[in-house]
């Protein structure tokens, strides 16, 4: 299964794959924050530039859609990974502002295992998208797809498990309720890392 891209269709993925690797970019921003003890401005700066670099993409691939007659990929496809993506890394921008706002200076033990399940399904879904240029190995596209999958549930059942130690273990109000919104927002990229995935496993059942 493969495309006879014209160059004019290499545009498209071209911006899908500076979309991917700008994905990527941002979680390993705010990964390196996070681990390094930088959530300062500097640093949430170079989060908001990777946004705005993003975003250009976006707004030109949605150009191009609107300029086109004939598609690599079904538009509606195409424009709703292009903002699913895009989401991801306003979430973890809003996440790093969230963080900055509350003024975090520890980070909650648990925080470390949720930004490794980030990366990785940031990493999955990227693979994912890469993959639809060509289609020539769609076995893994598919293994990419159930990782974030995968991992979209672990995060779900690790969000649970933390809120309730927090509710445990703490008796600072303020405390639980700045590390529960912090949590449910790491939950929201998780999520969105899924719908990409599934976007991406609903293109290649059309290809079939």
């Amino acid at each position: 299964m493969s495309f006879n891209l014209l160059p004019k269709e290499y545009e498209f993925f071209n911006l899908l794959d500076i979309l991917s690797y700008e994905c990527i970019h941002a979680s390993k921003q705010f990964s390196t924050m996070i681990r390094n003890g930088e959530l300062n401005d500097i640093e949430v700066k170079k989060l908001k530039d990777i946004e705005r670099v993003a975003d250009t993409a976006v707004f030109d691939l949605v150009e191009k859609l609107d300029n086109s007659f004939i598609t690599p990929l079904a538009k509606k496809d195409m424009y709703e990974l292009a903002n699913e993506m895009d989401s991801i890394i306003d979430l973890h921008l809003k996440l790093a502002n969230i963080m900055k706002s509350y003024k975090i200076t520890e980070i909650n033990h648990n925080f470390f295992q949720v930004v490794d399940l980030i990366e990785k399904s940031v990493d999955a879904v990227s693979k994912s998208v890469n993959g639809l240029r060509t289609m020539k190995n769609v076995s893994e596209i598919k293994i990419a797809i159930a990782e974030a999958n995968r991992i979209e549930d672990e995060g779900d059942q690790l969000r649970n498990d933390i809120i309730a130690e927090l509710f445990s273990e703490s008796t600072d109000a303020i405390y639980i309720m700045k590390w529960k919104d912090i949590f449910q927002t790491t939950e929201k990229i998780l999520d969105k890392c899924d719908e990409v995935a599934k976007i991406v496993e609903s293109i290649l059942v059309k290809q079939e």
